[in-house]
């Protein structure tokens, strides 16, 4: 998706700057997000730390504490960066001028409040209501019945 591109190359200046190599995937869309630290410390599942992702999107994220797991997940993040990914080099980073500043600043603080704006938004209406309970059957029992036929005898 093209939207998606744009708003994570506006992040790549900052992260190369911070010592961060910076991949992309290159074979297809891809929605998951892994990160392993030391192999003691683990990852797996969908979230983006971000406003909305954290308040708003249903999104899921595992934390694995276990050392085997993690040290084959990171030989298999190995293998994907060196098969399918394709490293972001300085020279493809978007320029530094004053149009992707501008577009840094709107995109960061609409995000940023993006979790408020939605809230103005109108919501749709509940299609559910609130249902009575059942009325409950009298049961016949044994002597109610008695006392009903000695009611008809006299």
């Amino acid at each position: 998706m093209p939207i998606v591109k744009v708003g994570a190359e506006l992040l790549y200046n900052y992260l190369v700057d911070g010592g961060v190599e910076v991949y992309e995937y290159i074979r297809r869309p891809l929605h998951g997000k892994i990160a392993v630290k030391d192999d003691q410390w683990a990852t797996v599942g969908s979230s983006n730390l971000d406003p909305l992702s954290l308040s708003l999107n249903l999104e899921a994220n595992l934390i694995i504490h276990d050392r085997p797991f993690n040290q084959t997940l990171r030989d298999n993040l190995e293998a994907l960066l060196a098969n399918d990914c394709q490293r972001v080099q300085e020279d493809r980073l978007p320029p530094r001028n004053w149009w992707q500043l501008s577009k840094s600043v709107v995109v960061f603080h609409f995000l940023r409040h993006f979790p408020a704006i939605a809230g103005w938004l109108p919501a749709h209406t509940p299609r559910l209501a609130q249902v009575a309970a059942p009325v409950q059957p009298e049961m016949e029992t044994q002597d109610r019945v008695e006392a009903d036929n000695q009611g008809a005898k006299s």
